[in-house]
């Protein structure tokens, strides 16, 4: 078990880490065409490769763990409900960045970033609430204090633009949205592996994004394929789906098979840091003494939320 427990907490560091750096790919894709296009091919290579790599996994029959637990890469959903994972899908990827990306463009920097912290405080009361993980003054302490990391660091972007009241609603959904997925995928690991409730949220997204694609682009084929002419929209591309979208996933999906929802989300505020990071070493954005200290508040917060106990239930 122990073991089992450093694979999931590894897991959990690599995906929220793989997220941090997918801010930046993101950025270099929106300069080429528009959000939705861009979440388009994102997904529909994700669910594509996932579709493959399913295809092998089902061969492999029901394959069972060592403790007899599901294996996180088994692939057998025939005579399984989908409506769950359905579910799953609709809220991560499809309603999380439908409200974190309109929230943030009625809003501004600093109150999004701010509001979007907030995920793992709420993913405790949610935990106790629904799966009566009952987390434990220290690592309620140091959630705290990891959020305050991420409000140090996020206070130093600009102020300005107006915050729309839609805005603000649309940051609680993504809020919502986060919590509810790291729940849902919580409950459903005893019934569906990390490889099964991966594939059905790629497919989710990728239709539904496809959808919202076609009617942005009203329908001109030629606007919705002329990224494909671009090596950096194609290179963002392989890292959002494969890495981001793909491994990321499948990390994160393996480690709520173990962890507590609390231990779980506490990484989230990681993707805070390392996207900083990767502004200031690879797009050259400045960085200062203020930067420095959140980062460590980050870090020691999510250490110490892993290393302190569950209350006893």
């Amino acid at each position: 078990m122990e073991r089992q427990i450093k694979l999931a907490t590894l897991g959990a560091l690599i995906g929220n880490s793989i997220f941090g750096f997918s801010f930046m790919f993101s950025r270099m894709a929106l300069g080429i065409t528009t959000p939705f296009v861009m979440l388009m091919y994102r997904f529909i290579l994700a669910a594509v490769l996932l579709g493959i790599i399913a295809c092998f996994a089902a061969k492999k029959g029901d394959r069972r763990a060592a403790d007899g637990s599901i294996h996180w890469l088994r692939f057998h959903l025939r005579g399984s409900s989908l409506a769950p994972l359905l579910v799953l899908g609709l809220v991560q990827p499809v309603a999380y960045f439908l409200c974190e990306s309109y929230g943030i463009s009625m809003t501004n920097a600093t109150f999004s970033g701010v509001i979007i912290a907030l995920v793992p405080i709420v993913a405790l009361c949610a935990g106790a609430l629904v799966l009566r993980e009952i987390p434990g003054r220290a690592q309620v302490g140091w959630s705290v204090f990891s959020i305050a990391g991420v409000v140090l660091m996020t206070l130093q972007q600009s102020a300005e633009g107006a915050i729309r009241p839609l805005g603000v609603a649309m940051l609680f959904g993504a809020v919502i949205s986060g919590v509810t997925f790291n729940i849902l995928s919580r409950r459903l690991s005893g019934a569906f592996s990390a490889l099964e409730r991966t594939t059905v949220m790629m497919i989710v997204a990728s239709v539904i994004f496809t959808v919202l694609a076609l009617i942005e682009c009203r329908g001109d084929l030629a606007r919705l394929l002329a990224p494909l002419g671009s090596a950096a929209f194609l290179g963002a591309m392989v890292y959002l789906s494969v890495f981001s979208s793909i491994i990321a996933f499948l990390f994160i999906n393996f480690a709520s098979n173990t962890l507590p929802v609390a231990k779980t989300t506490a990484f989230c505020n990681l993707t805070t840091a390392i996207s900083m990071f990767a502004g200031v070493v690879f797009l050259r954005e400045p960085f200062g003494m203020l930067s420095l200290v959140a980062s460590v508040m980050i870090i020691v917060g999510v250490w110490k939320v892993q290393t302190a106990g569950q209350a006893k239930q």
